[in-house]
């Protein structure tokens, strides 16, 4: 008999975690939600919020092609719609299905603590069946104090990875019951004809059909679910080999996975149909035909695998045949694979080393790293993606694996080990995939604590049989004290000592990595002050201008000012930004700007800094070590770099790009190397627009260098020197084009004439005036110095 007190606690219980999980992932709204405006975490959020607005005026339609993107040729949309389309209608909901820019902003924050909130139900689903209601409730609580998970789940994270959670973790729980309720009433294909009769026999089958239409949801919503769905596959080989060496049928693994596979595949199938793209038929960074075919070869291995278990089984061979003719019949559909279907095998094994973290541009993404290798190896940020869970989840690993080979393998405790194992895989590639470990994180600590706990209890053996007849006869009172109060405290407990002592965890909700407040107000101002662009909120034309930036500010422009960028945080673009911002040869500086239709260029303090490594790296191929690049620091090489150039010299000798605004925060010192000279107190932020300059002309005595110089007032009040050179031909002709205007800018700044010299040390100097016309037209002046 079931305890209906019991049920009804731990469902409360539930309801009050998922109600604390989510007021815990609102206090980042505190930061968000500030100064009357929407402020989102990160960089990838702000393209999601670009396509949920769109998503939101034009429901159910998302954005597939957007021109902003790559500008001027625009750019392919591969991320799945799903995720987009869920927040969109949840902006309409909270609407009243007519929502202003600003209620879609303020669904799409919350709508991604939502959903971290929600994945505590499939994590307590998965912990009650492998263990009991009380793992599942410490488990459910832990979760909400994990960072990794708390990174992209609290409010501000508008990302799809909280999704990627809580699907494949949903899919997991309804699989993993599938497996247990089928391995209990002994599922079997003979007896698929009682299915109408007994209820045991269609339960599991109900499970395996469930997973595989939250399997199909995930294709939807993350390219990269092909992970969740053929971690089943992996799975299913080593219970196949389990249930050989155990000498017991397979034909419930079989009937379970075929299920799950085959309901994917006929939900993912007419939809995939509608999406396809011309060019992009079988590609693995869209929605293809590849994803089809993918879920059908995993069907097919299936059954293959099934059918060779089966022979082994019945042929009464040692179940170590079964690893040995897998790999060889593996080795040989690698081989036919890659000439039947080279697309196919070109997308699988790209997507595999992808994973890995293996290419050009993931070395450059923080997220992408190894977890625990940073210049050498370091247990450092275990502490800041899980505290102290990292080390109580490793004990509970090896208890549950004691457990597995204890019980002879149940097949939902395999599956949780094999997918534990895969994912801590993934993770130490690429810390990115930290918050997909995090499940598991959660759910091996709870199975801790509740060991410990039981350890511990200071219970008699005639207590134990006691206790034990008595939840057999399901007493209310003591099962209520058990799983109730004791459970109540823990939890509280857990939450608390958590919030209160766990600084990784306090740091991710208070500091939630919103972009930092000089980028705002430099990208405010480029709004305000520089035409608007056509096209913004329905991007199927070319817009007028672009601008040009490293890839990492790409969706800052793209959103907080509304202008096209050149390169994003799609790598769009990132050959020519690199290439502009390293050379030290302006002719070759202008063909990019001209090539791209630039108008303006930003650059920044971490550029010249942290960043300028990559920036080396992507520009010409090469990889600088640390050593290479502080050698490059120290010599004058750098110095000429059109980077160095506009952020360290405010445009010296630049003769189509003025600076046209800075942040007012300043770096202290700027540390390049070991080289600080005296770059201080330089604008973290610098913006500059291109002009075709007004060019100065004349004759002066042959051989000699030019010079225009002039004083440059911003509207700021800070003054520096322009200056640029020239060297006359040998009839004495020179042409010196200068990108400021002495008459007035529509910026405010305040230029004062030119002092044009033909030698430094001469004395004839002659002062110009240029008008604001005369550098917009590119128009020609002439100025001799003899």
């Amino acid at each position: 008999m079931i305890d209906r007190n019991q049920i009804i606690h731990s469902k409360l219980t539930l309801l009050f975690l998922v109600l604390a999980s989510f007021a815990i992932r609102a206090i980042s709204s505190l930061t968000v939600f500030a100064d009357g405006k929407v402020t989102f975490t990160g960089m990838d959020p702000f393209y999601h919020m670009r396509r949920i607005i769109y998503t939101t005026l034009n429901f159910p339609s998302t954005l597939t092609f957007d021109s902003y993107l790559n500008y001027p040729y625009g750019f392919d949309i591969g991320w799945p719609p799903l995720y987009d389309q869920a927040a969109a209608l949840f902006a309409m909901v909270l609407g009243f299905g007519n929502p202003d820019i600003h209620t879609i902003e303020v669904a799409g924050a919350i709508f991604p603590a939502l959903l971290g909130a929600l994945t505590i139900i499939p994590i307590y689903i998965i912990a009650s069946s492998l263990f009991d209601k009380r793992t599942a409730l410490l488990s459910a609580a832990v979760i909400s104090l994990i960072p990794a998970h708390l990174a992209v789940s609290r409010v501000g994270a508008t990302d799809h990875h909280v999704a990627e959670i809580l699907l494949s973790t949903t899919a997991y729980a309804l699989f993993m019951l599938s497996l247990k309720y089928g391995k209990d009433a002994n599922l079997s294909f003979s007896s698929i004809k009682k299915i109408g009769s007994q209820r045991s026999i269609a339960k599991p089958l109900v499970f395996a059909g469930a997973a595989g239409i939250v399997l199909a949801l995930s294709v939807f919503t993350w390219l990269g679910s092909p992970i969740f769905i053929g971690l089943i596959v992996l799975y299913a080989l080593v219970q196949f080999m389990l249930d050989l060496q155990q000498k017991v049928s397979s034909e419930y693994l079989v009937i379970n996975t075929l299920t799950t596979y085959l309901v994917t595949l006929i939900v993912i199938t007419p939809f995939i149909s509608t999406l396809i793209r011309p060019g992009y038929e079988f590609s693995g960074m869209f929605l293809s035909w590849f994803h089809v075919l993918y879920v059908a070869v995993l069907l097919a291995s299936i059954i293959v695998l099934g059918a060779i278990s089966w022979i082994i089984g019945s042929k009464g061979l040692k179940w170590w045949y079964y690893p040995v003719v897998v790999i060889m019949v593996a080795g040989t559909g690698t081989a036919a694979l890659s000439f039947i279907s080279p697309e196919l095998y070109q997308s699988l094994t790209s997507g595999l080393l992808y994973l890995l973290g293996w290419g050009e541009v993931l070395g450059m993404i923080t997220e992408a790293q190894p977890l625990i290798y940073d210049d050498g190896f370091t247990l450092t940020p275990l502490w800041h993606t899980f505290v102290i869970f990292s080390i109580t989840a490793v004990i509970g690993f090896s208890l549950i694996l004691r457990n597995a080979i204890k019980d002879k393998y149940p097949p939902e405790m395999v599956f949780f080990i094999i997918w534990s194992f895969i994912v801590t895989i993934l993770a130490l590639s690429q810390t990115r995939f930290t918050y997909l470990l995090s499940i598991n994180i959660a759910i091996l600590t709870g199975y801790f604590i509740i060991a410990v706990f039981d350890l511990f209890k200071d219970d008699s053996d005639k207590d134990k049989k006691k206790k034990k007849k008595r939840s057999k006869n399901t007493s209310s009172n003591i099962s209520f004290w058990q799983i109730g109060y004791g459970t109540c405290i823990s939890i509280i407990f857990i939450l608390v000592v958590g919030l209160l002592f766990f600084g990784p965890t306090i740091s991710i909700l208070t500091n939630p990595g919103v972009p930092p407040s000089d980028w705002e107000e430099s990208l405010d101002w480029l709004e305000s002050n520089s035409p608007k662009t056509s096209y913004y909120l329905d991007p199927v034309e070319k817009p007028e201008y672009g601008v040009l930036s490293w890839w990492d500010y790409g969706n800052w422009i793209l959103y907080m000012a509304e202008r096209p960028p050149v390169a994003n945080n799609f790598q769009t673009g990132l050959k020519d930004s690199a290439r502009f911002f390293a050379s030290s040869n302006e002719s070759e500086c202008v063909s990019i700007l001209k090539k791209r239709n630039v108008r303006y260029v930003i650059t920044d303090t971490s550029m010249v800094a942290e960043k300028f490594t990559h920036i080396m790296n992507i520009a010409t191929g090469n990889s600088f070590t640390n050593n290479e690049i502080e050698r490059f620091y120290m010599s004058e090489q750098f110095m000429d770099t059109n980077l160095a150039k506009l952020h360290i010299s405010d445009t010296a000798q630049i003769s189509n790009l003025r600076l046209i605004y800075e942040s007012n925060s300043t770096s202290q010192s700027m540390h390049l190397g070991s080289r600080i000279d005296n770059y201080e107190n330089i604008s973290n932020i610098k913006i500059f627009e291109y002009v075709p300059g007004a060019t100065v002309e004349g004759f002066a005595r042959p051989d000699r260098e030019v010079h225009a110089k002039t004083n440059v007032t911003l509207s700021n009040g800070r003054i520096f020197e322009y200056w640029n050179t020239a060297t006359t031909n040998e009839s004495g002709w020179y042409e010196l084009t200068l990108p400021y205007s002495t008459t007035g800018t529509p910026y405010n700044a305040k230029v004062e004439n030119y002092s044009i010299t033909a030698d430094a040390n001469t004395s004839m100097i002659k002062e110009v005036e240029v008008t604001e016309e005369d550098v917009i037209s590119g128009n020609r002046l002439r100025n001799d110095l003899l």
